[in-house]
């Protein structure tokens, strides 16, 4: 089961907020009570920020209903939450690009937000054999391929000897 370890709802949308995210492919998020007057019109407002855990990539951030995959965090983004209530979402691919106060999470449309929506960060399922090593041996390389791409694709890493491999799958 995942775990959330970021939540917060909007409590106000600046007047430009929506053009601005649309231009600048970023949402601005201010705590309500702390935003300077002069970002008011371009940031998301927020209320009662909750951050157990630290951010990090390969995570989930969750805007309403709709959901990206978190890319690179700057250093400074978990203290920035936890002491202003400040974030910076990029919608881009672009990690070159990223300033210690962001985070860039993937390049989708950012949705429409509201007032009363929830924002949060999901930790990452962690794939059922990660941290595995598997071996597969047999004849038949269509299958031993397919099973290695299964494998791969929960968290297993395809190493070359069984001495060295948790697991061992013979296709016989």
């Amino acid at each position: 089961m995942a775990k959330k370890y970021y939540s917060t709802k909007v409590v106000g949308v600046g007047g430009e907020a929506e053009k601005f995210s649309r231009l600048a492919k970023m949402i601005v998020i201010f705590d309500d009570s702390m935003v300077l007057p002069e970002l008011r019109e371009f940031s998301v407002l927020h209320s009662g920020n909750k951050l157990t855990d630290h951010i990090k990539a390969g995570d989930v951030l969750k805007i309403a209903d709709s959901e990206f995959k978190i890319l690179k965090v700057g250093g400074e983004v978990n203290n920035n939450i936890k002491n202003l209530g400040h974030i910076v979402i990029k919608f881009n691919d672009d990690k070159d690009d990223l300033l210690e106060g962001s985070i860039h999470v993937e390049d989708k449309p950012i949705p429409k937000i509201r007032i009363g929506d929830e924002i949060e960060i999901i930790e990452e399922n962690p794939s059922a054999l990660s941290g595995k090593t598997a071996v597969i041996v047999g004849d038949d390389k269509t299958i031993c391929a397919t099973i290695a791409l299964i494998l791969k694709d929960n968290g297993a890493t395809i190493v070359e000897s069984d001495d060295k491999a948790d697991i061992v799958v013979d296709v016989k």
